[in-house]
């Protein structure tokens, strides 16, 4: 049997339905020269997620705006280029409608954060509220205000407009750091259904390559690839996060894998917490919670 790269994705993209923003994307790379068997490995590389993450947004998964923008940098192109009619044969004229995006409302007076899904590319005047992206992100606004304003670039309709609540707390970003990539997914998963804003990473040195400081807490797998511990992982977060929840998670105490003398290390001098696998999705999400909720308690001391 022959051996296949593990950075080919060697079953077809049409299994499912590709959306619109796939389907752009994918033509995009076309264009700059990535094979399809390859294009799964590529924008895994540029969005810092996993193969099969990517498998599944070129299958038909929705799309984060910022993983769609980061792609068209990586190809050095705008967001028009990509998802408006243009000179490029091939790109789709679809924006990536099926997103939700954060923009700015401009009324008369104010401008007030919101989230937006776009409707079709459209001229100037067509409708009551249009949407157009530049340095800052989507603004949107009525066409005679864009005209007084002098905003350029290209405008697409506005399919649905939400004001975001002013007092709407950020939600809390948590890693997910476990050598099996499918187990990282599904957790990660659940976090995000639940309210939160959640990324996982397969090694240390995947978290590592970003700062820290842009995740709030932390659930590490005790042994990662190899059988290395996560010791020296969950010593660099507490160092950089002396307070940010740490939950350790492992099913291999029994049969003598994990070692109890490092667990306890850890539970004794970095201040964690630890589950036995398997866990349910949601009482580990209680313990990050209450965590989090101590922490920004104004009673809080040290």
């Amino acid at each position: 049997m022959a051996r296949l790269d593990p950075l080919e994705d060697s079953s077809p993209l049409g299994a499912d339905a590709p959306s619109p923003t796939a389907r752009a994307l994918t033509d995009l790379m076309g264009r700059h020269g990535v094979p399809l068997r390859h294009q799964a490995a590529q924008i895994a590389q540029i969005c810092a997620i996993s193969i099969s993450q990517a498998r599944r947004k070129l299958r038909g998964a929705v799309w984060l705006f910022d993983e769609v923008q980061t792609v068209c940098r990586h190809f050095g192109v705008s967001l028009g280029e990509v998802f408006g009619p243009g000179e490029h044969q091939g790109a789709s004229a679809e924006p990536p409608r099926a997103l939700h995006h954060p923009a700015r409302l401009r009324s008369e007076d104010q401008t007030l954060p919101c989230d937006i899904r776009l409707g079709p590319l459209e001229a100037p005047g067509a409708s009551s509220l249009q949407a157009v992206y530049g340095p800052e992100g989507w603004l949107v606004a009525t066409p005679n205000r864009l005209d007084r304003d002098g905003v350029t670039g290209a405008r697409y309709g506005v399919d649905h407009l939400q004001l975001s609540a002013p007092d709407q707390p950020e939600r809390a970003r948590i890693a997910v750091v476990d050598d099996d990539a499918d187990a990282a997914e599904a957790l990660s998963d659940w976090f995000n259904e639940s309210g939160y804003r959640a990324q996982a990473y397969t090694s240390p040195a995947q978290l590592l390559s970003a700062p820290l400081d842009q995740h709030d807490a932390y659930v590490v797998d005790l042994i990662l690839a190899g059988g290395q511990t996560s010791q020296a992982l969950v010593e660099r977060i507490r160092r950089e996060q002396p307070d940010a929840p740490i939950v350790l998670l492992t099913g291999q105490l029994r049969d003598g894998r994990a070692s109890e003398a490092t667990l306890t290390t850890l539970l004794r001098t970095q201040g964690v917490t630890f589950f036995e696998k398997p866990v349910r999705p949601a009482v580990l999400t209680a313990a990050i919670q209450s965590k989090l909720d101590r922490l920004s308690s104004p009673d809080t001391h040290g």
